[in-house]
């Protein structure tokens, strides 16, 4: 059904959780499936704003929770994501367990590192020293480890890293990835820091690039982190080179929510 034919009631009654007017137009024969301008049935909005009794309704009368809207987005992933990805939908968890559950993602890592454009204009050592140093930081290592820590953690349990290969500045991998995973995750790690009035200001950015197989196009190709650390109170600056390494491990640990919650996506949308 169009949008400009769909009866608005039913959508608008499943949007705002009005579960006994929303029954009342069922009864008179209003569509179930019906969907508005961004394809979105009464379940799907009722399960985006968290509408327990709707959304039980609707699936009791026989809503399908497996369409998707325009986006590729379902029901269970409008109750868990908002709308423009990476928020976390707490008060929708009643919703979120009438909804089919979706599998348990197995994702493997490959990380590398590379040097960030003013990686080497730091005011604390010579380049050579540099790479040396950043070799002994291992960045890629540490955005492996913030990520799977957040896969366990606060990431729901959907993703289970199965194998996770740090590769530092190799351009080749020494741990080929198992055959059974879901997916093959690349991050690509570029570290910076830029000598400015005696303190290294830093930046960190991520290439994020998801296949599903390797004979297929990527379902994720994202950057992460393109405008610097963000350490609140703390600045940005390095005033030694000790300080490099829990500055880049805050960022990584800052950062790799958006980056998880961003490779789940895909994971469902695809």
């Amino acid at each position: 059904m169009l949008a400009a034919d769909a009866p608005l009631g039913i959508l608008e009654a499943a949007r705002k959780g009005m579960t006994r007017e929303l029954g009342t137009l069922l009864l008179k024969g209003a569509d179930l499936e019906a969907r508005d301008r961004e394809g979105r049935t009464p379940l799907m909005l009722a399960a985006q704003y968290g509408r327990t009794a709707t959304v039980r309704l609707l699936l009791d009368k026989g809503a399908k929770p497996g369409v998707r809207d325009t986006h590729g987005w379902n029901a269970y992933m409008l109750a868990l994501l908002a709308p423009s990805g990476g928020v976390i939908h707490t008060k929708h968890d009643a919703v979120l367990k009438l909804l089919p559950q979706p599998k348990r993602f197995r994702l493997a890592i490959t990380a590398s590192w590379t040097p960030g454009q003013a990686l080497f204009s730091s005011c604390f050592m010579r380049p050579e020293e540099m790479t040396q140093h950043m070799r002994e930081i291992h960045p890629d290592g540490m955005v492996i480890e913030a990520f799977r820590h957040f896969a366990a953690t606060s990431g729901r349990d959907f993703v289970a890293v199965v194998s996770a290969d740090a590769r530092g500045n190799s351009e080749i991998s020494e741990r080929p990835a198992p055959q059974d995973v879901d997916a093959v995750l690349t991050l690509q790690v570029e570290p910076g820091a830029t000598c400015v009035q005696q303190v290294d200001q830093l930046s960190m950015r991520i290439q994020a690039t998801l296949n599903r197989a390797q004979d297929q196009a990527p379902v994720l190709e994202r950057s992460f982190g393109g405008d610097g650390l963000k350490t609140g109170m703390r600045g940005q600056a390095a005033t030694n080179a000790n300080q490099h390494a829990p500055l880049y491990q805050f960022w990584a640990k800052s950062q790799v929510g958006p980056v998880y919650w961003a490779v789940l996506t895909a994971l469902l949308m695809d």
